[in-house]
């Protein structure tokens, strides 16, 4: 792929600042580098750019943002007969057929249905007429907002009605056509094929798919790629951004704690040097969660005790999320919207990769949370391709931690481990499944081919290519649907990519660093610490992993370690037992526990029993001592040895004789109940 870099000029940061910024070797492909260049905004906004733009994007809600910044002057495409799929819905689990042949079809619903249908169609029709329409009239440049799904409407409108309309297309974040692609594949090919044939096609992203994928696909891989240089002019012009990287145990777990701070007013504060000189004081009061699953930021919301008027949820607007939310945690929450920049914001928001793409949020001093779990295809943030959207949602110079995030993430585990060797054999199945099958459609006679295409569409939405790559695509001819089967590239890629980032760049905690330190500073990345988890992820029993990292309890980075170790015993066994303790049982595991659940155990409720058993004034032998307080522990659960010594930590004793059995015998006389006893 032929790549040419554009220099950007010292002293420009957005590219509306370049002068003369063109670039007309069309169709292309646009790196921008850099989220949050202003492109986008460059080519909606009349002022700076008098281009007739139609801009696609894989999301309604990035669109609906986009118009609210501009009303006036774009023209937003709603068309109420779109999809909107879940990004986030968990293809893993075997979703129920809707079909049932057994029912029965009113005539004249499906009558009205359609006429309700070409109603609309109609209408949305006459109003981008009439909007293109006006522009021409007054002289000003075409902006239209649409989905990938509608683009379609808008390319017929204008073939048919304004042929010699000169229009660019822009692609944004056009790396969505393949990550999206398990998802909704046949949308995603179906734009595909229908931007072919357009002259003027620009398809832009700040982190596209890698040249290796592009060179995949026929589609892209001769195109011309450009990509925006900010900083071979002006080094430093970029910063990179910085991430804060913990271990990641249970999603709840790791945002309690930080909802519990903000509903107690415990907000983080940075002071920022203003360019008169003085300093401000600057105070986090709000916090957005990048959690792509609606079970689980619904679990959070329902967990945490909070309220409708502290809570955003931008995720897809779809039935099933919307009944989703209403179910899990009421009525009075909502699917919101992305606040333009002088709306009010809510405390908490929380996101889907809904909105990871292109999303402007204008918070002077929200803070960014995000959650990575590997193990779980909905919960995994591609560090490529997702993360550094996500550090480029904050627009605002203003907020101090605008360039930053904290990731909460889980590197890929045992039983989730795939060998390259057997996913290979895996594609290789599908690739030779897909090829039979399109052999056989091509034998077919022309009402074999007609049933075989509908089988194949229905297939290919139910099972979600899990066992080859045959799309169905409509082409339409007078007018006329009609299915095609073919191979549908896209979604090879997407598994081929899902693969790596699953099985490669979440192999390990060391691998992890290393691909965040590609886009980023990141607070563990040095040497030291890469280094110990490496050797540490190697090592396969717990008692070696447990000796190697009591090993290293002198290293200056030893706090950083222990913070990203997984299993939580291990951080318990050195925190409360200490490292000597582990070294004096040989690092063995029964050992610690039995020692860590005496050690935790609530001595309250010892103490109380042990008021109730022994009186002050009176002698006792040490061996009913002894006896009495072994039945004590194995009632409450208390696994330590009983020794009569123990009721030292509860009362004053002195050592006397004790009459047993006409015997005089070793025991103790208590004095007085211990005060600070624990």
């Amino acid at each position: 792929m032929n790549v040419i870099k554009l220099d950007v000029p010292a002293g420009c940061r957005y590219v509306s600042e370049i002068e003369g910024f063109k670039i007309y070797d069309f169709p292309h492909i646009l790196n921008k580098q850099i989220p949050g260049c202003g492109f986008t905004e460059y080519c909606i906004d009349p002022l700076k750019n008098s281009e007739n733009v139609v801009l696609c994007s894989p999301r309604k809600i990035l669109l609906q943002n986009k118009h609210g910044q501009h009303p006036d002057t774009t023209y937003l495409v709603v068309n109420d007969y779109e999809s909107d799929p879940s990004t986030d819905k968990d293809l893993t689990k075997q979703e129920k057929s809707k079909y049932d042949p057994y029912k029965v079809v009113d005539p004249e619903k499906v009558r009205k249905e359609k006429k309700d249908k070409e109603d609309f169609f109609k209408r949305l029709t006459k109003e981008i007429t009439g909007y293109i329409t006006d522009c021409r009239f007054n002289d000003k440049p075409v902006k239209i907002l649409v989905t990938y799904d509608s683009f379609r409407i808008v390319k017929d409108i204008i073939q048919h009605n304004f042929n010699d309309l000169d229009y660019r297309v822009v692609i944004d974040e056009f790396q969505s056509i393949f990550t999206d692609s398990k998802f909704k594949s046949d949308t995603e090919l179906q734009f595909v094929k229908s931007v072919q044939g357009i002259q003027k096609v620009c398809y832009v992203s700040a982190t596209p798919m890698m040249i290796k994928y592009l060179e995949m696909l026929e589609e892209f891989k001769n195109l011309p790629y450009y990509e925006l240089d900010w900083e071979s002019l002006e080094p430093g012009r970029v910063s990179k951004p910085t991430l804060y990287v913990k271990n990641l145990v249970s999603v709840y777990t790791e945002v309690k704690p930080i909802i519990k701070s903000y509903l107690e007013g415990k907000f983080e504060c940075r002071y920022v040097k203003k360019e008169d000189g003085s300093v401000e004081k600057i105070v986090s009061r709000e916090a957005v969660f990048y959690v792509n699953s609606v079970n689980n930021i619904t679990s959070i919301v329902k967990r945490a005790g909070l309220a409708p008027e502290q809570v955003n949820i931008l995720v897809a607007n779809t039935p099933d999320n919307v009944k989703k939310i209403h179910k899990r945690i009421g009525r009075g929450f909502n699917i919101g919207t992305v606040p333009l920049r002088n709306e009010p914001r809510k405390m908490f928001t929380f996101c889907t990769r809904t909105v990871y793409l292109g999303a402007d949020f204008y918070s002077d001093n929200a803070r960014s949370f995000v959650v990575s779990d590997a193990n779980i295809d909905t919960l995994a943030v591609d560090i490529t391709l997702d993360l550094p959207q996500i550090l480029g949602r904050q627009r605002l110079k203003e907020n101090p931690w605008r360039n930053e995030a904290t990731l909460f993430f889980k590197s890929i585990k045992g039983a989730n481990k795939k060998s390259e060797e057997v996913f290979n054999k895996k594609i290789e199945e599908k690739d030779k499944k897909s090829e039979d099958i399109l052999s056989i459609y091509s034998k077919g006679t022309s009402g074999e081919q007609s049933s075989m295409s509908e089988v194949l569409l229905d297939y290919a939405k139910f099972l979600h290519y899990k066992k080859d790559y045959v799309a169905v695509n409509k082409i339409f001819v007078g007018g006329v649907v009609k299915l095609v089967p073919v191979f549908n590239n896209l979604v090879k890629v997407s598994e081929l990519r899902a693969y790596e980032m699953q099985q490669t760049d979440y192999a390990s905690r060391f691998t992890v660093f290393s691909e965040l330190k590609k886009i980023g500073t990141v607070d563990v990345d040095n040497e030291v610490v890469c280094e110990f988890f490496n050797n540490y992820d190697s090592m396969r029993s717990n008692k070696d992993k447990l000796r190697y990292l009591c090993e290293q309890n002198q290293l200056p980075e030893f706090d950083v370690i222990l913070s990203n170790i997984s299993t939580k015993r291990f951080k318990e066994y050195i925190n409360v037992l200490g490292v000597d303790v582990c070294k004096s049982v040989g690092y063995k595991i029964e050992e610690l526990n039995k020692k860590l659940d005496i050690r935790s155990f609530n001595k309250n409720d010892i103490r109380n029993k042990v008021f109730e058993l022994f009186e002050v004034g009176k002698s006792y032998s040490k061996s009913s001592i002894k006896e009495d307080l072994s039945v004590l522990y194995k009632d409450l659960g208390y696994k330590a040895t009983a020794k009569a010594s123990d009721l030292e930590e509860y009362f004053e004793v002195k050592t006397c004789l004790v009459t047993v059995d006409s015997k005089r015998v070793s025991g103790f006389k208590i004095l007085s109940r211990k005060k600070d006893t624990v």
